[in-house]
């Protein structure tokens, strides 16, 4: 027999300051990556964002700042490839650096 008593459910753990670090820490090592999909008008003329995006592990989300265009996406490149598609220049730039979960495949 397992001489490990287990832990009931309701059991607290550690001091609420505990708690918070465990949070915090949980949030710190799965939070998504921020990017921006800029776009480059002529040849280096000028550019602006065009949409702004979140990277998790298994997905990526982007929208524009007008609202025009929300979607998810594979990766944040799979959107770059897609978007690009109607001969927008499209470039990635990577906000956040590499969370302790996870890596993209351009890392």
């Amino acid at each position: 027999m397992d001489d490990v008593m287990p832990v009931p459910v309701d059991t607290p753990l550690g001091t609420p300051e505990e708690f918070h670090q465990l949070l915090l820490e949980l949030a710190t090592d799965y939070a998504p990556r921020r990017f921006a999909i800029c776009e480059e008008h002529g040849d280096r003329i000028d550019g602006r964002v065009f949409a702004w995006g979140m990277a998790f592990e298994d997905h990526a989300w982007l929208c524009a700042d007008d609202s025009s265009l929300v979607g998810k996406f594979a990766t944040a490149e799979n959107a770059v490839r897609v978007l690009s598609r109607g001969g927008r220049r499209l470039h990635l730039s990577w906000i956040d650096a590499i969370s302790a979960g996870y890596r993209t495949d351009s890392d």
